[in-house]
């Protein structure tokens, strides 16, 4: 979104003519408040060193003095001192608490630390300072989508548009759905009306300029309700491409085929590749495709990449790297520009820049993969890649693109590292002689028909702890909580939240657990393989579709399907045999360590993926 300021700083010129003459005025008059402010502002940009000591000396000099605060604040956020930027910040507050700009700045900075409740009080202060402004209103409006705040969203939202924001945000005050479902009855209702509006919206379709701010919603926990998205994802896609038709846009190259180039110029466009999920799932394909003569791969990062060593090792595979531009036709044609034979998105619908990219024709061949299980919905991709053993019968049927099964394990996950020290329970505030079962995913997948089994599992096991880790938004383990309280009764006592963890202490706890419950209908992927790689057994329940059916792919590959249960009180038994069970828990884990290498960097997804990528030609449609 539009980012707003609190001080407009000199231009470069002006900063250049005019910073040595205010230096020579500081001097000169080295207590006068004044100077220093204008010295901070000429230098802000440029010199923010010498700005941040400019705009303290200021507001040292002159305490009562609002403005250089404010400019002291962004000259901290110019070397990364966050911390300080925000003592500053209340500071100038404090000074003029009428200030809109420095109400709306601070809460853009408290929102990017995770403050969300102190972000929305600073967003309500900037409307209430200035009435006829949109902005703080549409913040609001993000903040309470990003929460499942859906009334609280919707209201901000219709704010905005009636105080002049572009009519598209409609789109994204009609179109969301919970994140945590408070019942499974909730969860219905609201899809049934996310459909209704959905139809609503295409028989009455607001006009979108940049569909990323005004349409990027949450479509991605439509995945989490365990049905078929497919009629859904096919309405969004078609309903986004009514709305801003400049979605539709063709690269040229794309419009007279001719031969493939030689090399084949294969372009993979994620915002995912550093570490996580994605890039760890894609640096094996890309470590393959780099070994070949025949083949050239451009990676497109939707947004600047994460500082990491996977990104790095993953950039180093590239024959070139590109962080796209914010506007998404420059974006377009910055990839249109490297005439690419084949573009790969690993993970439609993550990200609403790679959304809304793949609407448009980049090359002759466009592919998308179960980075995020589900279909795209979207005319302009050509095949889904997945993995054979993952698919039901009839799977075709979910997909708008060709399904393409491929042999093996997806991507060729590495075999994840043991934490060394292990440590010990106690660590994590955790008894050592509980028996621990871990359900290791994200809050959004726990869905309501798990309650039936973890209500089984506490019951029945007097000895036994589930282990959850808070979310993203504190409200989620709250509604959580609230929801075990009424499906799970007193022994909700024994579900045990913690904070989330570093990478290094989730997988001490994975090793540490006796158990891990995965999740469904959406089943875990990383976290089955990394809970494995510790030795730990996975209990899951296999869904009616490819989000669902990962782990069963896995125990499948294995050769061991002990621990795929049938239905949610087969889930749970299977969990307690290998919680109170001893003799039968110490047979698992010795058939998953003996099974384990062959799950890890499996090399026939790989060449399978690498045959079909350099093959591939634009299908018959």
């Amino acid at each position: 979104m539009l980012s707003v300021g609190v001080m407009k700083p000199l231009g470069d010129n002006q900063q250049n003519s005019s910073f040595s003459h205010l230096k020579t005025q500081v001097e000169a008059a080295p207590n006068d408040a004044a100077n220093w402010n204008r010295l901070g502002q000429a230098a802000v940009n440029s010199l923010p060193d010498q700005a941040v000591r400019a705009f303290a000396r200021a507001a040292q000099l002159a305490p009562k003095w609002a403005e250089p605060c404010f400019g002291l604040a962004q000259a901290l956020l110019q070397v990364g001192q966050d911390a300080a930027a925000i003592t500053a910040y209340r500071s100038a507050l404090a000074l003029e608490p009428n200030n809109a700009d420095g109400h709306f700045a601070f809460a853009r900075l408290l929102e990017k630390h995770g403050a969300a409740s102190d972000a929305i009080a600073h967003f309500s202060a900037a409307a209430l300072h200035r009435p006829d402004w949109p902005e703080p209103h549409l913040y609001k409006g993000s903040i309470y989508e990003g929460r499942g705040k859906y009334p609280e969203a919707q209201r901000a939202y219709k704010r905005a548009i009636s105080l002049g924001a572009p009519p598209g945000f409609n789109l994204r005050a009609q179109l969301q759905v919970p994140i945590i479902p408070e019942s499974a009855e909730s969860y219905s209702a609201a899809r049934d009306e996310y459909t209704r509006r959905l139809d609503a919206l295409l028989k009455d379709t607001p006009p979108i300029n940049n569909p990323v701010r005004e349409a990027g919603g949450n479509r991605f926990y439509l995945a989490y309700h365990g049905l078929d998205d497919r009629p859904l994802q096919e309405k969004q896609a078609w309903l986004m491409r009514k709305a801003c038709p400049s979605l539709c846009w063709t690269a040229p190259h794309c419009t007279d085929l001719g031969e493939v180039q030689k090399p084949r110029r294969i372009g993979i466009a994620s915002r995912f590749l550093h570490d996580h999920s994605i890039g760890r799932l894609m640096v094996g394909l890309l470590a393959r495709l780099n070994e070949r003569d025949d083949c050239q791969v451009y990676l497109f990062h939707a947004v600047t990449p994460r500082d990491d060593d996977l990104r790095r090792e993953i950039d180093a595979l590239a024959e070139s790297t590109a962080t796209l531009p914010s506007n998404l036709q420059t974006a377009r044609e910055t990839i249109s520009a490297a005439r690419l034979d084949t573009l790969f998105y690993p993970d439609i619908g993550m990200d609403p820049v790679t959304y809304f990219l793949a609407q448009a024709r980049l090359a002759p061949v466009q592919i998308a993969t179960w980075g995020h299980p589900v279909t795209t919905g979207m005319p302009t991709i050509d095949y889904y890649l997945s993995c054979d053993a993952a698919e039901p019968e009839g799977a075709e049927a979910h997909y708008t693109e060709r399904l393409t099964r491929l042999g093996g394990l997806p991507f060729s996950y590495r075999r994840p590292d043991r934490p060394v020290p292990l440590g010990t329970r106690h660590a994590f505030g955790l008894p050592e002689e509980a028996t621990i079962y871990f359900l290791a995913q994200s809050l959004f997948k726990i869905h309501p028909d798990m309650d039936q089994a973890l209500a089984a599992i506490l019951r029945s096991d007097p000895n036994g702890l589930i282990l959850i880790l808070e979310g993203q938004d504190s409200d989620w383990g709250s509604i959580l909580r609230n929801r075990f309280k009424r499906t799970i009764g007193s022994h909700a006592t024994r579900i045990r939240f913690l904070p989330r963890q570093s990478h290094e202490d989730y997988m001490r706890l994975l090793a540490l657990s006796d158990v891990s419950l995965d999740s469904f209908p959406f089943c875990g992927g990383n976290t089955t393989y990394q809970a494995l790689a510790m030795g730990t057994p996975v209990v899951t329940l296999p869904g009616k579709y490819l989000r669902g059916r990962l782990s069963l792919a896995i125990y499948y590959r294995m050769e061991m399907m002990d621990c795929v249960a049938r239905d949610a009180i087969d889930f749970a038994d299977i969990a307690l045999r290998l919680g109170t069970n001893p003799t039968f828990r110490s047979v698992i884990v010795k058939r998953i360590r003996d099974g384990c290498d062959k799950i890890f960097e499996d090399p026939v997804f790989l060449e399978d993926a690498v045959r079909f990528l350099l093959s591939a030609k634009p299908p018959d449609k």
